[in-house]
């Protein structure tokens, strides 16, 4: 059952994120539209897919098009990884959490097993999800590197995860152990916190540089303005 609902999840983010490409697209496709109007002829017999740019450059729509679709689909997929990580930090609330009658949170202390291993499984996801990040074709060096900083991060918690087992992979692990392995606010981060905080500074690069490409060739449908 749980299984099914964890499916369930994963299906939705990868729903929203089709989603969001398709609307850039749609975005995309309006802008060539328009700069296709708006031309003004000046393109050769022949030169079919091409556009004029309000410069007087010439671009090859299919090509810009195709890297806007591929930078997209590489930026949906970096988005879903950094989710993931994310998610760390709203699992991290149920520390000493239940959930009682109502359908609310209730206080039960020092019952953090289960929350650890799915902490566990869910990081576990992100560096298998990375491997296929890393096989991507022509992205950058730097980009690659980004990728291979956010698996090692990744790794390194786990691994501290591991180390720490005594205390982490039992069903009655303490609240305060739990909050220094997987709380990036508690003041002791001993167990694990330390590491998550710093595959969270990673994943935040990996996604500002994901984003950049998406918007550096966009840019090249655009004219910039001379100051």
């Amino acid at each position: 059952m749980c299984v099914k609902r964890e499916d369930k999840m994963w299906d939705r983010m990868r729903m929203k994120g089709r989603i969001v490409m398709v609307m850039m697209v749609v975005m995309v496709v309006m802008m060539v539209v328009m700069m296709g109007c708006n031309s003004g002829g000046g393109i050769k017999e022949g030169d079919e897919g091409k556009a004029k740019k309000g410069d007087g450059s010439v671009i090859d729509l299919k090509v810009v098009s195709k890297k806007i679709k591929d930078a997209v689909k590489f930026a949906e997929k970096v988005k879903e990884v950094h989710t993931l990580v994310k998610s760390v930090d709203e699992l991290a609330k149920a520390i000493g959490k239940k959930i009682d009658a109502n359908g609310s949170l209730a206080d039960e202390a020092d019952h953090n097993g289960s929350l650890l291993a799915g902490v566990h499984s869910v990081i576990s996801a992100v560096n298998t999800k990375l491997k296929g990040l890393e096989t991507t074709d022509n992205i950058s060096d730097e980009l690659k590197g980004k990728i291979v900083a956010v698996g090692k991060e990744g790794k390194a918690f786990l691994d501290k995860l591991k180390e720490k087992n005594a205390a982490l992979g039992k069903e009655g692990a303490k609240d305060t152990d739990a909050k220094s392995a997987i709380d990036v606010t508690a003041n002791t981060k001993d167990k694990g916190a330390t590491e998550l905080a710093k595959l969270n500074g990673t994943i935040n690069e990996l996604l500002n540089a994901s984003n950049k490409i998406v918007s550096d060739v966009i840019a090249e449908l655009v004219v910039k303005p001379t100051i």
